[in-house]
């Protein structure tokens, strides 16, 4: 009777999970199938899986992180690869001081005191001492630093660590000074968190301990590790994934049931939790090491990652191609990138093709709730990252979401495909706990699984296979789907393939998909092939297969209706284009598909085509072109791509809109890379606004693309009109201006007449340096920002391949105090950081730090830094034309400009170098018209 009562107690928990009264709208599980999944089989919500979380840790303190849906503990092992919370251990000496046993390390000069006898006892009367303080956290993304709430960051908390023996058994203890009395006889002795899952908290003045800690004890390296989530990233992942009675007891993560094993791997003190060298694939490795260990099934979700300079060959893409070749049984999941809605944006490491990556969609119920969005469909974010190259996202899964946050935060609704990420993992979580049971002898390989779930998944109308791979998570249908593969025998059937295609943007003109960024050249007689190879996933040196041949649109034709493989064998398969169904500018995507040539009819493998037919601006049209009376759904992107002509120096993009009607929109520009250039300001009627405009320089050649967004929140469709112009006003040679040489040569290489107004100024000065690093190398650069400069901006770039190499590269300027002024990270191989004078009554003095995360141990690289100062104000610099600030610019007519300018009183390094800009702007109605960089030489 006793068993049935527990049978019955754990059923009925479940069945309570999601219950009908109460339909869960903060976290989506309509559309999904999460909450019919869990109606019909409300026993496998998780439970006997294992799901690592690889971010920048979690709070196993906080409701909905303590346990799971069966009482089970649900954080059940946590470790840092970052070294955040290493506390270094030092040999103690122990003594006696009034009456009380004292730990001393008198070099260091820590001391700590027990008042009565610990519980435990040091092996041959050996104990180490440490301390962690507070101002180690003045940096930290949580900004809980005090952490005792006394309203300063200077306490110390010290910990004496040593081995002792208990009942035979031999390990190490730790007791941590959690009060700050330096009296650690009224602590807890702590073990490995493994061991007795034994958390603390250091108790605040007023209100909730901030940060929930626990530890690992190493001693070979002398070191007590403590792990807390100083980021929230990480424990609002968790939650999505796996969380349990979040807040309140109806609501829930996707698979409540699952245990969770925290992998920090993100430094919070950096910007955005950046990784270091090596602790991405130590997490890696470690979740490797323990899904062969143990029996649970372990799923993987790390929703961290950079941008993607060369797809899918970073050297962590290939670390993480190995390790999933290797161990069949490994699921990762990763988020695709928030570098989107531009084509070509999947980031590092989500181009692997191995891992499986999600996009993210708002739910309109989320949409509804959580936003005040009036969506009547689902909708994939703006942000989420597309493919092109690489089939990416594998698919989408819902991105926006309230979760579990450590105490600290301010906020627990997030967004972004970090969120998606853990929410399909949910999902291989749900998928696994009910295989595991149903079918106890079978291992599904992640590749099957994940192809289970691509093929079952919800077609969103309106977007391409670049925005929502196979379309919005269903866990129902992927279940139902895996059970046939099963029933199939397609464990022992299913294959894995390579395939190639003509890609001109990557440095081989090769990627696993057809890619055109431009397909001007096209006219229909062009044919383009495939390649495709067997990965031998079954280790079978024999092997025969025959496929059927289809494409899911008109416009793309496989010549081939079937083709085969047969042992290493390699086959082709040749497309053409039918360009009467391709008349329209914009972008076309289609999908290659070849099914079993049998009754199973089972998807081996597909292959994507991605043309783009970009718009054409010359001498016709005057370098310009409008489209006018476009509607828009809130949620939705409009692109428009963009052939930049020979000889622009200046893209002006216009959003407008009639004043008579509604319109809540805004625009974005990517590169012929598919990196992100900004955003506009919001053109929305009720603020009265009737245009937004941004102007765009340095454009190098190829196809751009300009995405307009129906706003998430607009009420009703939006009325828009999009005009885009160039312009091409050209310097002829580059010297720098002096004494001597003066003179600037103009050329119009456009064909309308410009008058335009003439002036300019002097800036500030500029230098370079070529920094080499290798190993877990820091870049430090001590500079002093003098009372007579505003501002100086470092520009750090590096090249495509030594991008390849990291994982995160972070930029960090601290002032003399050791605070960091301003942190930022490399999402691409060029990124920023600036800092400005703030005090105008003398010098100060700061230090650049550049920390790259290299992805293997031991690497190298170059980097290239632009240090830009900017002087308090501008020098003026008179440009004339016969003596006016003026000038009418004739197309082709090469004309040239006077300046007149004076050396800056300020003392200008001999290394540096002077430079300002020219303006042009029109004499009409003073539009921008060029900005020409000038450099000086005095």
């Amino acid at each position: 009777m006793k068993t049935k009562f527990v049978v019955f107690a754990i059923i009925f928990s479940a069945l309570t999970i999601f219950a009908q009264d109460s339909v869960q709208t903060f976290l989506a599980v309509q559309s999904t199938g999460v909450e019919e999944f869990h109606s019909l089989y409300p026993e496998y919500d998780g439970r006997g899986t294992l799901i690592f979380i690889l971010d920048t840790g979690v709070d196993m303190g906080i409701d909905g992180l303590k346990k799971t849906s069966t009482g089970d503990v649900k954080v059940i092992d946590v470790q840092d690869f970052t070294g955040e919370g290493d506390v270094k251990l030092y040999e103690a000496d122990t003594d006696e001081e009034d009456g009380r046993e004292m730990f001393i390390n008198e070099d260091m000069d820590y001391k700590v005191f027990s008042s009565d006898k610990l519980t435990y006892q040091a092996v041959d009367d050996d104990y180490y001492i440490g301390a962690f303080k507070e101002s180690r956290l003045i940096n930290s993304s949580s900004r809980a630093a005090d952490l005792n709430g006394d309203g300063d960051t200077e306490d110390t908390y010290y910990v004496v660590a040593f081995e002792t023996v208990a009942e035979s058994d031999s390990f190490w203890v730790a007791y941590f000074d959690t009060n700050g009395d330096d009296d650690i006889s009224d602590e807890t002795p702590l073990r490995n968190y493994k061991v007795d899952k034994q958390y603390f908290t250091i108790k605040r003045e007023k209100g909730l301990p901030e940060l929930t800690f626990a530890i690992n004890i190493f001693p070979e390296k002398k070191i007590v590790s403590l792990h807390f989530d100083d980021g929230a990233h990480g424990t609002h992942v968790a939650g999505i994934a796996a969380g349990y009675q979040i807040g309140n007891e109806n609501l829930n993560g996707v698979a409540p049931g699952a245990k969770i094993i925290s992998c920090k791997l993100g430094n919070n003190l950096f910007s955005g939790g950046a990784t270091v060298t090596e602790s991405m694939k130590k997490a890696y490795l470690y979740a490797d090491k323990i899904s062969k260990e143990r029996e649970e099934p372990v799923i993987v979700n790390m929703s961290f990652g950079i941008g993607s300079e060369i797809e899918g060959r970073s050297e962590m893409e290939q670390f993480l191609n190995k390790l999933m070749k290797n161990n069949p049984y490994l699921y990762i999941c990763v988020a695709n990138g928030n570098e989107g809605p531009g084509i070509s944006s999947a980031g590092l490491p989500a181009s692997s093709k191995y891992v499986f990556s999600s996009g993210a969609v708002l739910t309109k119920e989320v949409g509804r709730d959580l936003y005040g969005s009036s969506i009547d469909k689902d909708i994939i974010l703006y942000f989420s990252s597309r493919g092109g190259e690489v089939s990416k996202p594998d698919i989408c899964s819902p991105g926006a979401s309230t979760s579990t946050v450590p105490n600290w935060a301010g906020g627990d609704r997030f967004w972004g495909t970090s969120m998606a990420s853990p929410y399909t993992a949910g999902v291989v979580s749900l998928i696994l706990s009910g295989i595991k049971v149903e079918y106890p002898d079978v291992k599904v390989p992640s590749q099957l699984l994940f192809k289970a779930i691509r093929e079952s998944a919800t077609n969103m109308e309106g977007y391409t296979p670049i925005d929502q791979g196979g379309g919005l998570i269903n866990v129902v249908r992927a279940y139902e789907l895996l059970k046939k593969y099963i029933k199939d025998d397609e464990i022992n059937k299913f294959e894995t393939y390579t395939t190639s295609s003509l890609a001109p943007d990557m440095p081989d003109y090769h990627a696993p998909n057809l890619y055109l960024r431009n397909g001007s050249f096209l006219t229909g007689d062009e044919t383009f092939i495939y390649r495709i190879k067997r990965n031998n996933f079954q280790d079978n040196d024999k092997f025969y297969r025959i496929y059927n041949i289809k494409s899911d649109s008109d416009w793309l034709i496989p010549i081939q209706k079937r083709t085969y493989l047969r042992n290493d064998q390699r086959t082709v398969i040749t497309v053409k284009f039918d360009k009467s169904k391709m008349t329209e500018q914009g972008l076309y995507c289609g999908r290659i598909k070849a099914y079993r040539d049998d009754k199973t009819k089972f998807p081996e493998f597909d292959m994507l085509a991605t043309v783009v037919i970009p718009y054409h601006f010359d001498a016709s049209h005057n370098y310009e072109q409008s489209f006018e009376n476009k509607t828009i759904k809130a949620g939705r992107i409009d692109r428009y791509f963009i052939d930049v002509p020979n000889g622009q120096t200046l893209m002006k993009v216009v959003l407008s809109r009639n004043p008579k009607n509604y319109s809540m929109t805004r625009f974005r520009v990517f590169d012929p890379d598919g990196r992100g250039m900004g955003l506009s300001s919001l053109l929305y009627s009720l603020d009265n606004e009737n245009e937004v405009e941004k102007y765009y320089s340095d454009l190098k050649p190829g196809v751009y693309e300009v995405d307009v967004e129906g706003y998430f929140r607009a009420t009703e469709p939006s009325e828009y009109n999009l005009s885009i112009k160039f312009f091409g006003i050209n310097r002829l040679g580059d010297k720098p201006l002096s004494s001597e040489n003066n003179t600037v040569e103009i050329i119009n290489l456009f064909n309308k007449i410009e008058r335009v107004d003439l002036s300019g100024e002097l800036v500030g000065f500029k230098q370079e340096h070529i920094v080499k690093l290798g190993g877990k190398d820091i870049y430090e650069y001590p500079f002093v920002l003098k009372k007579d400069v505003a501002e100086k901006q470092f520009t750090i770039s590096l090249s495509k391949k030594d991008f390849d190499k990291i994982t995160d590269f972070s930029m960090l300027i601290f002032d003399s105090s050791g605070y960091a002024v301003d942190k930022n990270g490399l999402t691409y191989k060029e990124g920023k950081v600036s800092i400005s004078h703030s005090s105008k009554d003398g010098d100060e003095k700061f230090v650049l730090k550049l920390i790259p995360a290299f992805a293997n141990e031991p690497e190298d690289m170059t980097i290239n830094i632009l240090e830009k100062t900017y002087f308090n104000s501008a020098d003026n610099v008179d440009v004339t034309f016969m003596g006016r600030p003026d000038v009418r610019l004739f197309p082709q007519v090469p004309v040239k400009l006077i300046c007149s300018f004076s050396k800056p009183e300020i003392e200008i390094p001999e290394e540096s170098e002077p430079f300002g800009t020219i303006y042009f702007n029109s004499a009409a109605n003073g539009e921008n018209l060029y900005e020409l960089p000038i450099i000086f030489n005095f």
